[in-house]
């Protein structure tokens, strides 16, 4: 007797409720046939939307439900699962004259990756947009490939400014120079044990220099390993 009210007041309510409701089980992570089936045998409809390739999801697996996962829900309602999809071409667009922001919309809409962006001064193309792309429109890739962006930061001025890049890490020294409007110039490696790997440890402008021309600015980066 204690048994069956266990079970008719404490265990299949928790599980199909009173009001013909079922708690929602986790189908993410699964593959798309196994989820439809797990959900349509507790009486729930599905609906699929699929996303573009992405290498963190395998392809045809769920990547998100809604309602989410135990949710306690309806019978006969519709549950919205994300699918990871496969990879496709794709036609690289254009880009050009694109806002940064509309251009990376779009490469995400299509499966692109942004990989890097750059920037630069451009007679031509408004600030802060699209300059240049890399690969260039109309080349055919695999959905999750990796696209360049440059970024035009409008007319150049009338001068350059050298930036302080000593201390800094060379990943950070590359973002500087590009804001400023120089180029990386010429890397040179000196073994530096107390310093991080990779940290400029001196640059042949000397910082606030204004130099009429984007110049190529050369570094001294230290390296951890010790040269023969």
């Amino acid at each position: 007797m204690v048994g069956v009210l266990a079970m008719d007041y404490i265990i299949l309510p928790n599980y199909v409720g009173y009001d013909n409701e079922h708690y929602l089980p986790d189908v993410r992570g699964n593959y798309l046939q196994k989820a439809k089936y797990t959900l349509t045998s507790l009486g729930f409809r599905t609906e699929i939307v699929t996303i573009p390739f992405s290498e963190s999801n395998p392809p045809g697996t769920v990547v998100k439900m809604s309602p989410r996962s135990f949710t306690k829900v309806t019978i006969g309602r519709s549950i919205s699962l994300t699918i990871a999809g496969h990879r496709e071409d794709i036609i690289i667009p254009d880009y050009t004259s694109f806002s940064l922001r509309n251009a990376r919309i779009n490469a995400s809409r299509e499966g692109l990756v942004i990989d890097t962006v750059m920037y630069e001064f451009n007679d031509n193309i408004a600030d802060g947009h699209i300059s240049f792309q890399v690969p260039k429109s109309g080349h055919i890739v695999k959905s999750g490939a990796l696209i360049t962006f440059g970024v035009s930061k409008g007319n150049p001025p009338d001068y350059y400014t050298v930036p302080d890049l000593i201390g800094k890490s060379l990943k950070s020294a590359k973002k500087n120079l590009a804001v400023s409007g120089l180029r990386l110039g010429e890397l040179e490696y000196e073994y530096q044990p107390d310093l991080l790997e990779n940290t400029i440890i001196d640059q042949n402008f000397t910082p606030g220099l204004r130099v009429t021309f984007p110049a190529a600015v050369d570094l001294i980066v230290s390296t951890e390993k010790e040269f023969q």
